[in-house]
């Protein structure tokens, strides 16, 4: 399986999200952008400006498509879009699925950041309008993603740590596994 995860946008949790799936799964990681990844997911994880195309692999791609990366997105078996819920990152989100979208349809836009419970539904009613068939899923707002990369533990096992860490991760953990499962049940399937 491969999956890539991608946006023009910066900061909405490309690398967070890449690097705890790819660890939950048992993935490698592979990155076109510098970050932390190589040290926190030592002999999984690389950083190269030319990924190359393997199985079992989350690729964590910078706001930029080229050539290797669209080999890489018509290979995958589905195309994380994360977003944030700020204008920007809206429009951003709507640029790279309008990029992307012809080169690999199984899309899901996946909106970080969200607080009040209509911020998931303006995200997606503002991608939507532009598209067909998307899939979307949310991530709440939490600590969660960034203890993540600075730790070096997934989200899985980050949550799983403590009595406390199940407590205060229990919203963002329930919504990450529903994300886990629909590739672990792919993986069986």
């Amino acid at each position: 399986m491969v999956i890539s995860v991608i946006n023009k946008k910066g900061g909405v949790g490309k690398t967070p999200i890449s690097f705890s799936l790819a660890k939950d799964l048992n993935f490698y990681l592979q990155s076109n952008d510098n970050s932390v990844i190589e040290s926190i997911y030592p002999d999984m994880a690389k950083i190269s400006p030319a990924p190359d195309l393997i199985d079992d692999c989350v690729y964590d791609f910078g706001g930029f498509v080229d050539t290797g990366i669209i080999d890489i997105i018509k290979a995958s078996d589905a195309v994380l879009i994360p977003c944030s819920i700020d204008y920007n990152s809206i429009v951003r989100t709507v640029e790279t699925i309008e990029e992307i979208q012809q080169y690999n349809s199984n899309i899901i836009v996946i909106v970080t950041k969200t607080e009040k419970p209509t911020d998931f539904d303006s995200a997606k009613d503002a991608i939507a309008q532009h598209f067909d068939d998307l899939s979307f899923f949310e991530l709440r707002l939490s600590k969660a993603f960034r203890n993540s990369i600075e730790t070096g533990l997934s989200v899985t096992e980050l949550y799983q740590e403590s009595p406390l860490t199940r407590s205060a991760y229990k919203t963002v953990y329930g919504q990450y596994l529903t994300l886990l499962e629909l590739f672990n049940n792919a993986i069986k399937g």
